[in-house]
C-alpha cells in the first residue's frame, strides 16, 4: 500500500503545499439471527483512499474505493479543485510533522490472529459461536412459567489496517482485529406479559468472549424484567449499569469534551478548564494506548502517536481531546484523539474512555445493599435526544430494578431526567464490574439523587 501511496503523494505535491494520504483496508465477516436461524452471511473485503490537500492554508478533500492510478488520480483533482475554491483558515497550521519525538508503541493485545484464520476459514466457525450463544440461553434456567426466545443476535469478526503518509515525512501503519456477538431474548409468563432483554459484547480477542454467558445473561435480563411495577415520581438514588453509563455519556460528555465543540461554545464546558465539574472522586482519562482497548491505536488518524491524557482528575476539569487543528486553534499539542475513516477528515473524540474512582469499589449487592429507596438501571432509550450544549436528558429506563431496603423488583413506564453536569457532581460510589462498551470503559455508577418520572 505505501508504494502505492507514495506515488500518488508525489504525484500531487506537484501542485499542493502539503499532502495526506489516509488508506484502509478492511475485512468483516457478519451473522445475523433470526429467532434460533441463520438469517443472512455476509463476507465483505473493502478497501479506500482518502486524499488531503493544502494549497495557501485551503483545505481540500476527496476520497475513492477503487485503487486504480486513473481513480485516484481522478480523486487527487477532486481534491486540488475543492481546495482551489474555499477560504483560507487563519487557524490551520499545516499538517502534523513527523518529529524525533514521535515514538510509536503498538498497544498490546490488539491483533488476534486466530480472527484472521476465522476470516480466511468461512463462516462455519461463526456460526458455532452463534449455535454458543444460542445454548447458553437455553442454560439458564427462569422461574416456572417463564418462557424465553431468541428473536435477533449477530456476530461480527474484522480485521484492519490502516495506513497514513504525509508531505511532512509522517509514514506509519496499524493493524487491529475485532470481535462482537449479541443477542436479544423475549421473555413472557402465562398472564401473556412480554419483555425483552439483550446483552452482547466486543473485543479484540476471541478468547475474551464468552459466547455462552450472553445468551445466560441476555435471558436473565429479560425474565427478571417480569412483573413490573410503577415507582412514584421522585428524586431518589440511582445505580447506572456500565451499559447505561456508555448510553447517556456517549450523547452528553463524550461530546462536550471535544476541543472542536469547545472553540464552538457548543459545550458547558467552555472557559471551565481548571474547575471543579464533578464529584471529587471522579477521575476520567482517555486512553488510545490501552491493552485490549476496542479503540487502540499506535497513531491516530493523522499518524499522531496516540497517548493517555487526563480529562478529569478528581473531578477537576484538566483537558479536552483535541486532533491537530483544534490544537492549534488553543496553542497547545494534539493529543492524540483525531478520529476518521478514509471517506472523513479528521474530528476529535474519543478512543477508550475510562472511568475511575477514588472510592473503594463494591459489588452490585453491596451498592443496593445501602440504598433504603432507588433505582437500578441496566440501560437507557433515547438519550440520543440529550443536548449536547446543555447536557439535559430525559430517557426512559430500560430493564429497571426499583431498590427498596437493599433488596430489588421490576418496575416498568419509569423514566430518568437530570443535567449530566449536576449527575456527576453526585457520583458516590462505583461496582467492581468494569467493563468496556464501545468507547466507554466504566463500572457501575451510584448517584445520590436523580429525577425519576413514572
Amino acid at each position: 500500500m505505501f508504494d502505492f501511496m507514495h506515488k500518488v503523494l508525489k504525484e500531487a505535491l506537484e501542485s499542493c503545499d502539503q499532502v495526506e494520504i489516509y488508506g484502509e483496508r478492511g475485512d468483516v465477516l457478519s451473522i445475523d439471527l433470526e429467532r434460533e436461524e441463520v438469517k443472512k452471511v455476509k463476507h465483505v473485503k473493502s478497501t479506500g483512499i482518502g486524499v488531503r490537500v493544502v494549497i495557501s492554508n485551503k483545505i481540500g478533500f476527496s476520497y475513492t474505493t477503487a485503487l486504480e492510478k486513473a481513480k485516484v488520480e481522478e480523486c487527487v483533482g477532486h481534491a486540488i479543485k475543492q481546495a482551489k475554491v474555499s477560504e483560507e483558515d487563519p487557524y490551520f497550521s499545516g499538517l502534523p510533522v513527523s518529529s524525533k519525538h514521535n515514538s510509536y508503541k503498538k498497544p498490546e493485545k490488539t491483533f488476534d490472529k486466530r480472527i484472521v484464520d476465522l476470516l480466511e476459514g468461512g463462516s462455519e466457525d461463526a456460526i458455532d459461536y452463534c449455535k454458543e450463544m444460542l445454548t447458553g440461553m437455553k442454560e439458564y434456567e427462569a422461574r416456572k412459567g417463564v418462557r424465553c426466545t431468541p428473536t435477533e443476535g449477530s456476530f461480527a469478526a474484522a480485521f484492519d489496517e490502516t495506513y497514513i503518509l504525509n508531505s511532512e515525512g509522517i509514514e506509519t501503519s496499524d493493524t487491529g482485529t475485532y470481535v462482537s456477538a449479541g443477542i436479544m431474548v423475549v421473555a413472557s409468563e402465562d398472564s401473556s406479559e412480554e419483555t425483552s432483554g439483550s446483552e452482547g459484547k466486543v473485543s479484540r480477542m476471541i478468547r475474551d468472549i464468552d459466547f455462552g454467558w450472553i445468551g445466560r445473561e441476555a435471558v436473565k435480563i429479560a425474565a427478571d424484567s417480569l412483573g413490573g411495577k410503577k415507582l412514584k415520581t421522585k428524586e431518589i438514588p440511582v445505580v447506572f449499569s456500565p451499559r447505561a453509563v456508555q448510553s447517556l455519556l456517549a450523547y452528553t460528555l463524550i461530546p462536550q469534551l471535544s476541543a472542536e465543540n469547545v472553540q464552538r461554545k457548543q459545550s458547558p464546558y467552555h472557559g471551565k478548564k481548571g474547575e471543579a465539574i464533578a464529584s471529587e472522586i471522579l477521575t476520567i482519562v482517555d486512553d488510545g494506548t490501552m491493552p485490549l482497548g476496542v479503540n487502540s491505536r499506535k497513531m491516530d488518524g493523522e499518524g499522531v502517536p496516540t497517548q493517555l491524557t487526563s480529562l478529569v482528575e478528581k473531578g477537576v476539569l484538566k483537558n479536552f481531546f483535541y486532533d491537530s487543528y483544534t490544537a492549534s486553534k488553543d496553542g497547545v499539542e494534539s493529543t492524540g484523539n483525531a478520529l476518521r475513516g478514509f471517506d472523513s477528515l479528521p474530528t476529535p473524540g474519543a478512543t477508550n474512555f475510562i472511568i475511575n474512582g477514588s472510592r473503594v469499589r463494591a459489588s452490585k449487592d453491596e451498592i443496593t445493599g445501602e440504598i433504603r429507596e432507588g433505582l437500578f438501571i441496566n440501560d437507557v432509550i433515547g438519550a440520543h435526544t440529550a443536548s449536547r450544549a446543555s447536557g439535559d436528558f430525559s430517557v426512559v429506563a430500560q430493564n429497571a430494578y426499583g431498590i427498596k431496603k437493599g433488596e430489588l423488583f421490576p418496575v416498568k413506564q419509569v423514566m430518568v431526567a437530570g443535567n449530566m453536569q449536576e449527575v456527576l457532581k453526585r457520583v458516590e460510589m462505583f461496582g467492581n464490574d468494569t467493563r468496556q462498551i464501545y468507547n466507554v470503559v466504566s463500572p457501575s455508577i451510584m448517584v445520590s439523587k436523580v429525577q425519576v418520572v413514572s
